[in-house]
């Protein structure tokens, strides 16, 4: 009997501790929608997480604002960035399809709203001249060189040095302008929550196994310290 006394609460103890932080982090996430019996909600539904992720996507927006995208940071990063790596990732940008697709588009429609601009008389000469359809057929051969000349511009390094200035002076319209906050918190409100799930598990797994492995230790010495209150006060 002393045995079992000194056996069972400790085991009784840690699976206690286990199990209960195991079904707390499991609570985090879960369940993902609430739950009603009779109409009525019941409690801890849905999970801790799914039941905050309006409030906790804003205050990571807030964090994001305040404390890592911020004007000071931003001119920081401008003032060590490589004037050659700029130059590449600009004219990278310039030369995706889509970009160029996007850029033919505004090209053809400025040259439309330009063509409409125009007196009856010189819209005539230009289509009987068949130049307006010339240069809407040419707009990738411009567009090449529009992305050419800016290449060999970028290549001039007080030009470059002149852009990153005139960046830096308009960093904070630039950070107004684009709402960190709202940006943020729209797009973490906006994750599946079974992909939040799966993002954090995958970056705390071992930590969280930590955490259920304690919530039996503290279980398994509870366990100890009331088999032996119990001996002491038979």
């Amino acid at each position: 009997m002393n045995v079992l006394l000194f056996v069972v609460p400790p085991i009784a103890g840690f699976l206690i501790g286990y199990l209960t932080n195991v079904l707390a982090i499991k609570m985090l996430f879960r369940p993902l929608i609430e739950i009603r019996f009779l109409k009525i909600r019941l409690p801890f539904t849905p999970g801790i997480l799914p039941r905050q992720r309006k409030k906790l996507a804003v205050n990571i927006g807030e964090m994001v604002e305040r404390e890592l995208l911020t004007a000071d940071v931003l001119r920081k990063r401008l003032a060590n960035i490589d004037l050659e790596h700029f130059t590449c990732i600009v004219t990278d940008f310039m030369r995706r399809d889509d970009i160029r697709m996007e850029l033919e588009s505004k090209g053809r429609m400025f040259l439309r709203n330009t063509m409409l601009k125009l007196n009856t008389v010189q819209r005539f000469l230009l289509s009987a001249g068949q130049y307006d359809q010339t240069l809407e057929d040419k707009m990738p051969e411009i567009i090449d060189d529009l992305v050419n000349n800016l290449e060999n511009l970028l290549k001039q390094e007080d030009i470059r040095k002149k852009l990153l200035a005139a960046a830096d002076n308009q960093v904070e319209n630039i950070l107004s302008s684009i709402d960190i906050k709202t940006l943020v918190s729209d797009r973490i409100d906006s994750l599946d929550m079974l992909r939040v799930e799966r993002i954090i598990l995958d970056v705390l797994s071992n930590q969280l196994k930590w955490v259920e492995f304690f919530g039996g230790v503290i279980g398994f010495f509870i366990g100890i310290f009331q088999a032996g209150l119990t001996y002491l006060l038979r």
